[in-house]
């Protein structure tokens, strides 16, 4: 997708209108951000740029460039510094979920943040982030999207007890696809918007990888929940273990805690598995054995 002419042709446009915009606003700086920062577009993709001011201004607004929509959104320097205070450590805690809570509120911004690019680009230019803050997003996108999926997972005990299997069935289909979003963002990929997800799923540009589908469940045996559900366990499982490895000796936990909807999370004071408001700690050594089976449908 790199070499395509409608990228390359928003690439100039978005680099020409960030000259521009640096002239018109003294002392500003413009970044692209979002998917066509990470490489990715279609033929009619909109250009997104953060006009980034020393004191707030109206935003510029979109424009059409040779057919060609060009989003400007402007802010603060100081919004930028709030944002970036975000990426300066990963503190959540059990106890203690107010940062998550405004972490989530801002992670659309904080997104914005791990794509941009300066423009207009000149060589050694110095990156938006630091490597130790794009690995604090990663964590924070990761936790965002094992939440999403705890949710996602307490709808499908409701739903599925409730005899609303219909229901349960578009609730499956999303939680398909908040796991490759969390394998995505484990890889190092930005959290953008699920249409890029055979991109992100993908090392090759010409053939993307489908969004990979979780085994039909079959609502009306709930015997057979929990074997179908642990694909969605061991995958959120390795994801959350690449960002957080450990050597420990795996010690094998309750098997109970690997039945349908129990699903791991990480914080700063450590592991613990989640199903609905029931929450359990795990050592590492535990975390290691879990889930207690890996079982295929």
């Amino acid at each position: 997708m790199t070499d395509a002419p409608w990228l390359n042709n928003r690439l100039k446009i978005a680099s020409k209108t960030a000259t521009d915009l640096a002239t018109a606003y003294n002392g500003a700086k413009v970044w692209l951000v979002g998917a066509l920062a990470e490489g990715l577009a279609h033929q009619h993709s909109d250009v997104d740029l953060l006009l980034i001011t020393p004191e707030s201004v109206p935003a510029p607004g979109s424009c059409i460039i040779h057919g060609i929509r060009v989003d400007v959104r402007a802010v603060p320097r100081s919004t930028v510094h709030t944002w970036r205070a975000l990426l300066n450590e990963f503190t959540v805690t059990r106890d203690h979920i107010e940062v998550f809570r405004a972490v989530r509120a801002r992670l659309s911004d904080l997104t914005l943040l791990r794509t941009a690019r300066p423009l207009p680009h000149t060589p050694g230019q110095a990156a938006v982030l630091t490597p130790e803050q794009r690995a604090t997003y990663q964590r924070w996108a990761l936790a965002d999207r094992c939440e999403a999926a705890a949710s996602l997972a307490e709808d499908l005990i409701g739903l599925s007890q409730a005899g609303l299997y219909p229901h349960a069935d578009l609730v499956w289909v999303q939680l398909a696809r908040v796991v490759a979003q969390a394998e995505t963002v484990a890889a190092g990929a930005a959290l953008l918007g699920e249409k890029w997800l055979p991109s992100l799923l993908s090392s090759n540009d010409t053939h993307p990888t489908p969004v990979p589908a979780l085994p039909e469940p079959r609502w009306t045996s709930p015997d057979t929940h929990g074997v179908v559900f642990a694909p969605v366990q061991a995958r959120l499982a390795d994801a959350l273990l690449s960002l957080w490895p450990s050597d420990a000796e795996p010690e094998p936990v309750d098997t109970g805690l690997g039945d349908f909807g129990w699903l791991p999370q990480r914080y700063s004071d450590g592991w613990f598995l989640r199903r609905g408001e029931d929450r359990v700690p795990l050592t590492d050594r535990q975390m290691r054995a879990w889930p207690p089976a890996r079982r295929t449908p």
